[in-house]
């Protein structure tokens, strides 16, 4: 079983889905920028877990309807077959740039996210970053675009934080086996 390493509520998983529910149609989406890939399907349903978890942060600290597909479709679309990688790429792909902005979570960008950081760039998006330690390879992405950079945020606000924490640093334990 996945613990959080937080003082949270234990149902927060069932307040955040009654918070989409409910404001799910707001004006100002946010689009959650975090990896999904890893090592074993342990890691990826870490990843997955974590993304909720940002949409959950970001609710709870700017009451911001949050949009991370990869928290929920890895459970229809197979990552391995090309086929619906792609659809579920392009899917994504969408919501960047029905979005208001997009928010770069954890401590590594891979390569999935730099492709949501430059269509975000494409489509003048602002972009935030919880991380210090990947704000150089985002700002390095803004320059080689010539975007304005004036759209790249950098969030340090102790209550921010564990939004630029990595899933691992997030959870602890595994998984239930099959």
């Amino acid at each position: 079983m996945l613990e959080n390493k937080f003082d949270l509520p234990r149902n927060w998983e069932q307040d955040l889905e009654a918070a989409l529910l409910r404001h799910g149609r707001r004006e100002n989406r946010i689009y959650i920028c975090s990896p999904l890939r890893g090592a074993d399907w342990k890691e990826v349903q870490r990843n997955m877990l974590a993304a909720r978890f940002y949409m959950y942060l970001i609710w709870v600290y700017d009451r911001q309807v949050a949009r991370a597909p990869h928290a929920y479709l890895p459970l229809l679309y197979c990552d391995d077959v090309p086929k619906e990688r792609g659809d579920a790429i392009t899917w994504g792909m969408r919501l960047v740039a029905n979005c208001g902005g997009l928010y770069v979570c954890g401590n590594r960008i891979t390569e999935g996210m730099r492709g949501e950081i430059k269509h975000a760039i494409t489509f003048q998006r602002p972009v935030t970053v919880f991380n210090p330690d990947i704000f150089d390879e985002v700002d390095a992405m803004f320059r080689k675009a010539r975007a304005d950079r004036m759209l790249l945020i950098i969030e340090t606000e102790r209550q921010y934080k564990k939004l630029g924490l990595s899933a691992e640093e997030l959870f602890e334990g595994v998984p239930c086996d099959d």
